[in-house]
């Protein structure tokens, strides 16, 4: 007995000392798990191939609105935090116009998720041939669950003379979601000049065009970051709160800057359209607020056929 007493006091002592350890320690194991959930990853994903029929004489080559259904995600229970799209041939080199292919849009939904705007499917990223990329602000991102399905509509051109074979490539980033990520939600609103239901209009021959389209907010929150696509001849296209007097951003097209952007007739295409970040908001948007979307046309010698004007933004609700 003399000798079980110091056994069982020294087994005590270390069942203390290792409680005690485990206690301090948890706070540290807590902290460094939130860091690893929060760090930030990046995957490409590519999507195809396609092959878009050659031009001809008269007629750019075309994959017009295509669709394809449950397409890869990035990733599961995550925020994605940015992302880049792009055209690409097999090898990876940059698909444009200076080459032939152009992407002319592309567009993601979320069949899981109820439009905010038009109802249906929701869209929640975009993209034309100006290929911006979209970084949100620090603390933000576009929640992906593991229930979400993915659908991609597609419309791809060709301005050479052979056939081309591409792909559509996203680069992601995104961040891992936990119990203990402090990254908040966003909600996409697709803001769009033609309406629900056609995205596209003519421009007049000889005059500048103009086109607005208002929507009552059935959201309140934040507006943390907006991008934005026009086609060829767009001079700018910008989204007000008409009910509180701001302008929450305005993107102004820019063309041809860069040699790719630039076909083998000398035709330009738009090459950037800047989005708007907020730091931390580009506004404030309430329940029965009205936005308005507005896109400009220069005028030219000559109509243009099916442009779009369109502003995609993700607003914080709260």
């Amino acid at each position: 007995m003399s000798i079980t007493k110091p056994v069982r006091t020294l087994a005590f002592a270390a069942g203390t000392a290792g409680a005690l350890a485990g206690a301090l320690l948890a706070p540290a194991t807590a902290a460094a798990s939130a860091q690893a959930a929060a760090a930030p990853q990046t995957k490409t994903v590519r999507y195809g191939p396609f092959t878009i029929p050659a031009a001809t004489s008269t007629e750019h080559g075309e994959l017009p609105n295509q669709v394809r259904l449950n397409v890869e995600k990035p990733c599961t229970n995550c925020y994605i935090t940015g992302f880049a799209p792009n055209l690409v041939y097999a090898d990876g080199t940059r698909a444009n116009i200076n080459t032939g292919p152009m992407l002319h849009h592309v567009v993601f939904f979320n069949s899981a998720q109820r439009d905010v705007v038009c109802g249906g499917p929701r869209r929640i990223m975009s993209s034309g041939n100006e290929r911006v990329k979209s970084a949100f602000p620090a603390g933000y991102g576009l929640k992906v669950g593991s229930g979400d399905r993915w659908t991609m509509l597609y419309d791809l051109m060709n301005h050479g003379h052979e056939e081309k074979t591409v792909y559509i490539e996203y680069t992601f980033t995104y961040e891992r979601a936990s119990l203990l990520s402090r990254t908040r939600p966003v909600t996409p609103i697709w803001m769009d000049a033609g309406g629900c239901a056609d995205s596209s209009w003519d421009t007049p021959e000889g005059q500048p065009s103009e086109r607005s389209r208002t929507w009552t907010s059935t959201i309140s929150g934040n507006l943390v970051h907006m991008r934005a696509h026009l086609h060829h001849g767009g001079i700018d296209v910008r989204t007000a709160n008409t009910t509180t007097g701001q302008e929450l951003c305005r993107s102004a097209a820019v063309e041809g800057v860069d040699p790719e952007f630039i076909d083998h007739h000398g035709n330009t295409e738009v090459s950037d359209m800047p989005p708007c970040t907020g730091s931390p908001s580009l506004g404030r948007i309430n329940r029965g607020d009205t936005l308005q979307i507005t896109a400009r046309y220069k005028a030219t010698d000559h109509a243009h056929h099916g442009v779009m004007g369109i502003m995609t933004g993700y607003v914080h609700e709260s």
